[in-house]
């Protein structure tokens, strides 16, 4: 599913695209059919005019110091509407306004990832086709599953992080205490107590894994098909507890029936200031969070992937960029390319060790 992104327009047209967009956006907050939808503006072509025929051919090296001459790409890997997909898509539609080039989205789902990567791949290493990679695509796939069709250090070069968000540990908003309440039921009932989450091998499973390592809870796992069952469970009382995503707690939050006990992250989330940290109940250093970036292929010219980064830096201090991607119940997160790069290696050594110890695998 392909969306396009352009330049913003001036004067009255202006007002109508703002309109467009701000609708863009408030839909965008649900889930579309994966292969469906229309694109959101854009020449009729799909493309630039051709340039003229008389025109010679630019050298790389000029080509490179012009970029983006031409539309660029944006490959994802969920479909449309959860965070990786709409955050993304509000950089984005700055940078089409800044550099005067439409973003075009494609969202392609599925195979934990590997469709949209093997797209990707098999575009030129030019910086006009770029992968927002998550945790799971690019940190725990290449140990959840024997065969993978790509390597994230090996195929892709970071370009810059755009935002993250802890797990978030939630029960039934009328279950009295916290974390270790939670823990020591747990331990007095062994076997007993349980915790649902999103899918065998999602972070929020191997979230529920570091946990009961790190505090010898023993919560039996539960896996459903979507964090948002999670919470309905937990909500009927058919459920101990959960971990999901802050944006799904955040809308369980909302309904009165849930509430949060605990955030995975080394510090308060902004959007669940009052949730205390798994680390501040006892458990010092425990640190589980989702994020995404911009990733490009091996290969791309330093100056490209040093010019996005710098340009989102930008973007992603705009007050009005914060506040659309807290909205979503995720922090605007921004790393040089080098300190990213160094990131996505230390989160690939740790869900490694997660996953081989929990036995965990999508095959």
């Amino acid at each position: 599913m392909r969306h396009r992104f352009i330049p913003r327009p001036r004067g009255a047209a202006r007002v109508v695209a703002l309109a467009a967009s701000a609708l863009l956006y408030g839909l965008s907050a649900f889930a579309q059919p994966a292969g469906g939808g229309p694109a959101t503006g854009g020449p009729a072509s799909g493309g630039p005019a051709p340039a003229p025929a008389s025109a010679a051919p630019a050298s790389p090296a000029s080509a490179t110091a012009a970029w983006p001459v031409r539309p660029v790409r944006v490959v994802v890997t969920f479909p449309p509407g959860g965070s990786v997909d709409v955050v993304p898509r509000i950089v984005a539609q700055r940078l089409a306004e800044r550099w005067g080039q439409p973003w075009v989205f494609d969202n392609r789902p599925g195979a934990g990832g590997q469709i949209a990567v093997d797209l990707v791949l098999k575009a030129p290493a030019d910086g006009y086709t770029l992968l927002v990679g998550p945790t799971g695509t690019m940190t725990v796939n290449p140990s959840l599953y024997r065969k993978l069709n790509y390597d994230p250090i090996r195929d892709f070069a970071p370009i810059v992080s755009l935002a993250r968000a802890p797990m978030v540990l939630m029960v039934q908003a009328s279950r009295a205490g916290g974390v270790r309440d939670l823990i020591e039921a747990a331990r007095a009932r062994p076997g007993a107590i349980n915790y649902g989450h999103g899918g065998n091998g999602t972070s929020m499973h191997l979230t529920g894994e570091m946990f009961n390592a790190a505090t010898g809870a023993g919560l039996v796992p539960v896996p459903f098909k979507t964090s948002g069952m999670v919470i309905t469970t937990i909500a009927g009382a058919q459920l101990d507890a959960g971990w999901v995503d802050t944006n799904f707690a955040l809308t369980g939050i909302k309904t009165g029936r849930v509430r949060a006990i605990a955030v995975a992250g080394h510090e308060r989330s902004p959007v669940l200031p009052d949730v205390p940290t798994v680390a501040e109940s006892g458990y010092p250093g425990f640190e589980a969070m989702g994020w995404f970036g911009f990733y490009a292929i091996t290969g791309t010219p330093a100056d490209v992937i040093a010019r996005i980064n710098a340009e989102v830096r930008t973007v992603l201090a705009l007050p009005d960029v914060r506040e659309r991607i807290l909205a979503t119940g995720n922090e605007p997160w921004w790393l040089s390319a080098e300190d990213f790069g160094a990131f996505t290696r230390t989160e690939l050594a740790k869900w490694s060790r997660v996953v081989r110890e929990s036995g965990a695998s999508a095959d």
